[in-house]
């Protein structure tokens, strides 16, 4: 099965997971926007930096660790020359959606995986049209896999 991560998945898998996230990608077809990946590493900056709960250490390996599963492709990026822009504009005016988060819809909708997300909203109109799951569900697999 696919699974597509937004960044509300991404960032916890990063840091919850550590270094068990290469295992675990190795059992799954994993996928994410590069959006995602910039979206998760600018609220590691925050939490380090603003909000100052975690250390700068602790965010930069967590940052390494998001280069390397994309580096070896064990989480794809889909970047915006693979989806259709205006489509993805047009879905997020309809559904009253932010582009970003209509962009995480279209990529699960364009690969046919299930979008792991803990945006309250967007799982609800994601719920239309591709299978949805909380992050909590998706790791709850990712344990009974191993």
């Amino acid at each position: 099965m696919k699974y597509l991560l937004d960044a509300s998945a991404l960032l916890p898998l990063a840091t919850r997971r550590g270094r068990q996230l290469i295992t675990d990608a190795t059992k799954q077809t994993l996928l994410t926007t590069d959006l995602a990946v910039y979206e998760a590493c600018n609220t590691l900056w925050k939490l380090a930096t603003l909000l100052r709960t975690i250390t700068p250490k602790d965010a930069t390996s967590a940052i390494m660790l998001v280069e390397e599963i994309t580096a070896k492709n064990l989480i794809r990026p889909t970047n915006c020359e693979e989806l259709d822009l205006q489509s993805t504009l047009q879905k997020a005016c309809s559904e009253k959606i932010t582009f970003y988060d209509a962009s995480y819809l279209a990529a699960a909708e364009q690969t046919e995986a299930t979008l792991v997300t803990e945006d309250e909203k967007l799982r609800k109109v994601s719920a239309k049209s591709v299978r949805t799951i909380r992050y909590s569900e998706f790791e709850h697999l990712l344990n009974a896999k191993q």
